[in-house]
């Protein structure tokens, strides 16, 4: 290999490494807002000496093994740690100067995937949201229904399960309850277990039913391990970090293995590299959308159960050229007298297209539900 060939080479290097240092730092600044979330809790200030003391004492002794210059490391982690108090005390002021008290719901507790989607949605978005953390669906909805939150947020379909089964049947079941806005995040489920556990020491799985189905290639590899099934991967962790046993293992995020003290054993064993989770922002209040953003449309249609009427449907939209971007028939429909259907479509709800359409197949169903009209999301968040 020539010079130019292998400086390239290194240069190449040197770029996948400071990637990592950036995605790195990205991942500790969420672990900022986590941690203010406790330290608000449990009415803790945001400057704590004495773990800062502890902090540049460990990356002394860590420099020195690893033959680097302490002075260096220290003045990095100077910066490092001024912008995680600044992070923190921006956030803080957001929930200061809320004075509408507007809360998210979602599943927690710190450490879940949707935990992670929140801290993104709230630190960029301009209506603050306070974080109101719940350990089932069932509970948050009860939330949203009874306004101590203003929206909820919900896994709503995975690229590798499909549709949530359990978020499908609240959109189904309830009533003046709208999509407002969509997320997707990009999803890596990593193995964790206590210290100083390892795979032959492993006999039980800890996580929730999702994990399980989206890491099933993974796991079929180890079919003595039994699973034990939680309402959330955080759950799961943190059962796990309290036990601290040593034939037990996790699935969950970086986020929850590092907020948990748990380690990783195996990385991002997901069925697919690419694993895309789509969330949903729930409201009892319907969007005002501006006419002129790209918009889309869900809807829920229950008709007879025969092809024939949802064939017509479809032509339909498509004769008034209504792109339909998601269909999605409902499981479990053995015996069913009916069919209901979930159809998304890019165009507005509110458009004399989409009414003059609706009011077209009206006699082709027997219920047709709203369930909301809010802009199409383009951005994927990437998780850790």
């Amino acid at each position: 290999m020539d010079k130019k060939k292998t400086l390239e080479l290194l240069r190449n290097q040197i770029n996948n490494v400071d990637h990592k240092i950036i995605k790195l730092l990205s991942f500790r600044e969420s672990l900022s807002i986590d941690i203010l979330q406790n330290k608000i809790h449990n009415k803790l200030d945001i400057r704590d000496k004495n773990r800062e003391i502890e902090l540049f004492n460990n990356l002394h002794q860590l420099s020195k093994k690893n033959k680097i210059n302490p002075e260096f490391i220290q003045k990095i982690f100077e910066i490092i740690v001024n912008n995680s108090i600044l992070i923190q005390k921006k956030h803080k002021k957001k929930i200061k100067n809320n004075s509408k008290k507007r809360f998210c719901a979602y599943l927690g507790p710190i450490g879940s995937y949707s935990s992670e989607v929140f801290n993104n949605l709230s630190k960029n978005n301009k209506n603050f949201f306070f974080a109101h953390e719940h350990t089932n669906f069932d509970s948050i909805i009860k939330s949203l229904n009874d306004h101590c939150c203003y929206v909820a947020l919900l896994p709503f379909e995975n690229r590798i399960s499909g549709i949530i089964p359990e978020v499908y049947e609240i959109l189904k079941k309830q009533n003046e309850i709208y999509i407002v806005k969509e997320i997707y995040a990009t999803i890596q489920h990593h193995l964790f277990t206590a210290k100083n556990c390892f795979f032959y020491n492993i006999k039980k799985v800890y996580s929730h039913v999702q994990p399980f189905k989206q890491c099933s290639i993974f796991l079929e590899k180890f079919p003595e391990w039994k699973k034990k099934y939680f309402n959330s991967t955080s759950e799961g962790m943190k059962k796990l970090s309290l036990e601290n046993k040593k034939n037990s293992a996790v699935i969950g995020s970086s986020v929850g293995g590092s907020y948990y003290n748990l380690q990783k054993i195996a990385a991002n064993i997901s069925n697919v590299k690419n694993n895309i989770t789509r969330f949903i922002l729930i409201s009892k209040k319907k969007n005002k959308i501006k006419k002129k953003i790209s918009v889309k449309t869900t809807i829920l249609i229950t008709l007879n159960n025969n092809q024939e009427n949802i064939t017509k449907i479809k032509k339909i939209f498509k004769k008034r050229k209504i792109k339909i971007t998601n269909i999605i028939l409902e499981k479990n429909i053995i015996n069913k007298t009916t069919k209901t259907y979930l159809i998304e479509i890019i165009e507005n709800f509110f458009s004399n297209v989409t009414q003059e359409t609706l009011q077209i197949i009206k006699k082709y169903v027997k219920n047709i539900k709203i369930l909301g009209c809010y802009p199409v999301e383009k951005n994927i968040t990437k998780l850790f």
